[in-house]
């Protein structure tokens, strides 16, 4: 089986720090098939990454972003979004799933029940529906609780998974993800979709976490 981190930032999410490069080294140090670079808003990365993917043909490097859902002027919660070929930009639910669409990507609601990181519960039955994935283990979650609920969840309604180490930090790489036997992108986009994947991962206190790397982050950017 082979292991794929399908949540992580890199230095061009406003609160993480590694680059690309560090994050492919360590993927492969850590024996991961693959990750997704999820950055928060921004595909920036995305030139680094594909120079990256051309020297590196083992390592699956999937390009995504991780998009804010803002409903009625507010934060309601996050959507990542895989295999894309352009931004796209904070919006309602309804808008990023279209923009989505249009690029042929996947869909996944990041952390929906974690209280720390406003959850996205509008209308969670109806709406989780229109989406293809539900990322039933991050890292980073405030709880277990928030995890355990996002499983029983997609469980319940038979939704794909997406899950991932949300890390913000190259300590944070692989905590958590996929197993399946995808080989190719276009695999693991399938072992996705048609349920083909194991969940593993560690949780541990995101708190904490997130407070050192935005220290380090201030360091480095005061240096």
């Amino acid at each position: 089986m082979n292991r794929f981190d399908l949540h992580l930032h890199s230095k061009y999410s406003p609160d993480a720090i590694p680059k690309p490069e560090s994050i492919l080294k360590q993927a492969k140090a850590l024996g991961l098939k693959g990750f997704a670079i999820t950055d928060h808003n921004s595909t920036a990365s995305f030139k680094e990454f594909r120079q990256l993917q051309k020297k590196e043909k083992e390592t699956i490097i999937v390009l995504g972003e991780e998009v804010k859902i803002i409903e009625e002027g507010k934060i309601k919660g996050e959507m990542l979004c895989y295999f894309l070929q352009d931004e796209i930009k904070p919006a309602s639910f309804e808008e990023i799933i279209e923009a989505a669409k249009k690029q042929g990507a996947l869909t996944s609601i990041a952390h929906p029940f974690d209280f720390g990181r406003k959850p996205f519960t509008k209308d969670a039955g109806k709406e989780f529906r229109k989406v293809h994935a539900l990322e039933v283990f991050n890292a980073r979650a405030y709880s277990a609780e928030a995890n355990r609920k996002a499983l029983e969840f997609a469980e319940k309604r038979k939704l794909p998974f997406t899950a991932g180490s949300d890390a913000h930090s190259l300590q944070e790489l692989g905590k958590a993800g996929v197993e399946c036997n995808a080989k190719s992108p276009e695999e693991l986009r399938k072992a996705i979709l048609k349920r083909k994947c194991m969940v593993f991962g560690t949780e541990r206190t995101a708190k904490m976490e997130q407070g050192i790397c935005s220290a380090k982050a201030r360091l480095m950017l005061n240096e």
